[in-house]
């Protein structure tokens, strides 16, 4: 399985509130700092459960830089694609969140990954040729994912996106048409549609409004109400599966590692997203965004012993 995934690639520094957040004032918190970034977490999941990965990113010249490229080492990835961008600061996300591990507010500086431009994606024709699969992030500016979805388009290989935020995932409609997958939460998915997606009715409407518009399978995060995933075969909602929480972080790109990698084996829907699911009850037991412990194995595992429509259908048992 070769997988290109292309996009943010930052700094996590994460404070974990020892009491309820109050706004305006100094609070107490356990601070960590990891790698992060939406496609990098992709890479580097979808590297631990096997895969062949070349990561595409940009990052500066400082000791934050440094950190990634040995963290990509570190998780079995080839930093080679990555590219150094002198006179830019490596990406930073900053999050708080709450004592139950629930995330508060959060905020990003991500000008070294929106330097990647269309000239960064030529280079790539023949990576991107003989991949199963292109993974991108909305971090990337508009005429970036345009050249990824020609490169895509021309080598007939499928196109998968993350949409970030719901500030970013507007940069994703242009190239709606030519994509297999896309992985959004709630407020991002509602931000495509148009509307709220606040019912299951609404969440139903918006999924085939996403649909109508090109993309051939649609996968939402919903936090606790665990997430969904729609296609032309139907609708289908994946529970949330139990874990012990330490870290929200990276959960979504977990799950949207664990949903191209069961895409990438010829999976139907709802597999991918019992898969995906795993992963993110795994990674969440992590103060990572990325948990060293991912393995195919232990995602089998996970979904078999909580999962009733795994269990039922014994389907993951297919891999």
């Amino acid at each position: 399985m070769k997988i290109t995934v292309i996009g943010g690639a930052n700094m996590d520094i994460t404070g974990i509130s020892a009491a309820p957040l109050r706004e305006r004032d100094s609070n107490p918190a356990n601070i960590h700092l990891s790698g992060g970034g939406v496609a990098r977490n992709i890479a580097c999941n979808m590297a631990r459960l096997g895969a062949e990965v070349t990561f595409v990113s940009a990052v500066g010249d400082d000791g934050f830089g440094k950190f990634l490229r040995e963290s990509l080492v570190e998780s079995g990835l080839d930093d080679s694609a990555l590219i150094l961008r002198k006179g830019f600061a490596t990406g930073l996300y900053l999050a708080l969140l709450e004592p139950a591990g629930e995330l508060f507010i959060a905020v990003n500086d991500m000008a070294a990954v929106e330097s990647i431009g269309p000239a960064d994606v030529e280079t790539l024709g023949d990576t991107i040729r003989t991949s199963d699969l292109v993974v991108l992030d909305a971090n990337l500016r508009p005429k970036t994912l345009e050249a990824i979805r020609q490169q895509t388009a021309l080598f007939r290989v499928p196109l998968m996106a993350d949409a970030v935020s719901v500030s970013k995932s507007e940069r994703l409609r242009a190239i709606l048409p030519d994509m297999a997958l896309l992985k959004a939460n709630r407020a991002e998915a509602a931000a495509l549609a148009g509307f709220p997606l606040d019912t299951d009715r609404a969440l139903r409407e918006g999924c085939r409004r996403i649909l109508d518009e090109g993309s051939a399978q649609v996968y939402l995060t919903l936090g606790e109400q665990g997430s969904c995933c729609a296609s032309g075969g139907g609708f289908f909602k994946q529970p949330i599966l139990p874990a012990a929480l330490v870290n929200v972080n990276g959960a979504g790109d977990a799950f949207a590692a664990g949903v191209a990698y069961s895409f990438c084996l010829g999976r139907p829907p709802e597999e991918n997203a019992a898969f995906g699911a795993a992963c993110a009850a795994i990674t969440v037991e992590s103060a990572d965004g990325v948990n060293g412990k991912l393995t195919v194995e232990r995602v089998l595992e996970r979904s078999l012993k909580n999962n009733d429509w795994s269990k039922d259908l014994r389907a993951l048992n297919h891999f």
